[in-house]
């Protein structure tokens, strides 16, 4: 009988240690998310820096574009040049009607991220390039938080550095956004116990559209060792008993949400680094945010394609 009863309480001594140790977590995550970097936007033209807007404010621009950047000099240049002159031809297109920003945030890079992303907002003004610097890197999932946070724009897209997705696929998911968009329920829901979650939304309907290579999945696998395969087959396994098998591929860096979402999806964030965006679809589930997986390319400059799991580790 002795030997059971140790085993037993072994068993309840490493439960209680397993709990506290989750417990712990949780409480880190969300004192991590509540901490204000009070981050201002950079203005090479004033020697004062501006505040940065609010999400939970009326927008002022049809779009905003966040870029997080973490030792991105060497290709973020093509992928600024590439989306800026995007969004010209739309404006010329579209008439005046279009507005747009650029934030790019800088991830406490280590190399002339910064420098590089100042360049941009010199040449185009700082109404359309925005330069928001966090102190240190606090990780892929901080970096795109503090950007759409501070948006202005009626929708609001995350795109990664890379330029693995033509930006010229957004007109997709925009128009994903229309077909699922759903009115706001309202008052403010908030899943944390971060201060701005508990403000009330702003007006706007709900809707996030994903880009997706899931498409593509056959011809990566084809070209990955076993152990690659195995691992993203794992990463895959989680993410459906997480998020469920709404969305295919979570991780390509190509999503966009309707400015309401934006707000009330971003607020409730806690992750920083690994797979924000997983618990960015789990948001949408619980918060009743409808979603639309898109088809969108892929490009050879990407080092690596979203199917990857490693993405996650960002």
């Amino acid at each position: 009988m002795q030997v059971p009863l140790i085993v037993a309480v072994s068993l309840a001594l490493v439960a209680t240690y397993v709990v506290k140790q989750v417990l712990a977590f949780w409480a880190r995550l969300d004192k991590d998310s509540s901490e204000g970097l009070q981050l201002q936007i950079e203005d090479p033209s004033s020697v004062k820096p501006l505040l940065c807007p609010s999400i939970w404010g009326t927008a002022t621009k049809r779009l905003t574009i966040v870029v997080p950047a973490y030792n991105e000099e060497d290709r973020l240049p093509a992928t600024l040049d590439e989306t800026l002159a995007y969004l010209q031809r739309r404006r010329n297109k579209e008439g005046p009607a279009f507005t747009y920003e650029v934030i790019i945030v800088d991830d406490g890079s280590k190399d002339g991220t910064a420098a590089v992303a100042m360049g941009f907002v010199k040449q185009h003004g700082v109404d359309a390039v925005r330069l928001l610097r966090l102190p240190y890197n606090c990780g892929k999932g901080r970096a795109v938080r503090e950007g759409m946070l501070a948006a202005r724009g009626e929708l609001c897209l995350m795109m990664d550095a890379d330029g693995a997705t033509r930006v010229s696929d957004m007109e997709l998911l925009e128009a994903a956004i229309q077909e699922v968009a759903v009115a706001s329920w309202g008052k403010g829901r908030h899943l944390t116990s971060y201060a701005r979650a508990q403000l009330p939304d702003t007006a706007g309907p709900l809707a996030v559209a994903v880009g997706s290579r899931a498409h593509l999945e056959k011809a990566a696998l084809a070209k990955r060792s076993k152990l690659r395969n195995f691992l993203m087959h794992g990463f895959h396994f989680l993410v459906t008993f997480v998020a469920g098998h709404a969305v295919a591929d979570t991780q390509c860096g190509f999503k966009m949400f309707t400015r309401r979402a934006a707000a009330v999806m971003y607020t409730n964030q806690r992750l920083q680094r690994w797979c924000f965006d997983v618990e960015l679809l789990y948001l949408a589930a619980t918060l009743g945010v409808p979603v639309k997986e898109v088809q969108v390319g892929s490009r050879q400059r990407a080092l690596l394609v979203c199917m990857n799991a490693s993405r996650c580790v960002a």
